[in-house]
């Protein structure tokens, strides 16, 4: 009998977002345990290949997700989250996976601007940024001081799983 990986999918985002908003970190626990049980997963539906899609979409978010996590445009946990995905779905999912939840994160991102009022000051804080990266000066995005520019990520990674586990996307 096979199992939908939804059946472990969603609880684990459901818990990555309850941290991420009540704390500001998904916890690493949380991250072990999804891997452990979406590597188990992987090898109980495909045997010992599964060990290979389990590894696979374990390490594409890491891969292709390097560069926003590198400018600190997400934080370590949300990476950690998309590569517990992608342990699940494998690499070929996986990709859909993270793109998928760039979409809910850009559209969750547009009502935020709105609910908050800063669109303005995001986009000129935005311009500033590259403007600065084009200069040689490295920073990241968003610093300590930037709550303005914070979203809870793991909330579009939840979203993500929903279109894409649940086989929309």
């Amino acid at each position: 009998m096979k199992i939908n990986q939804c059946f472990f999918l969603i609880p684990i985002g459901l818990f990555a977002v309850f941290f991420d908003l009540r704390k500001g970190k998904i916890p690493n626990e949380l991250i072990v345990i999804g891997l452990i049980l979406g590597c188990c997963f992987q090898i109980r539906q495909a045997k010992a290949v599964g060990l290979l899609l389990f590894l696979g979409g374990a390490c594409i978010p890491v891969v292709l997700g390097a560069g926003i996590y590198y400018f600190r445009m997400m934080g370590a946990g949300d990476m950690k989250l998309w590569a517990v995905v992608g342990g699940f779905l494998g690499p070929q999912r996986a990709v859909y996976c993270m793109i998928a939840s760039l979409f809910v994160g850009a559209v969750l991102s547009i009502f935020v601007l709105l609910k908050r009022r800063n669109l303005k000051t995001r986009l000129l804080y935005f311009c500033s940024y590259i403007q600065k990266q084009q200069n040689g000066v490295w920073e990241p995005y968003l610093n300590e001081k930037d709550q303005d520019g914070r979203f809870h990520f793991a909330i579009a990674i939840l979203g993500g799983i929903l279109l894409c586990a649940g086989g929309v996307y």
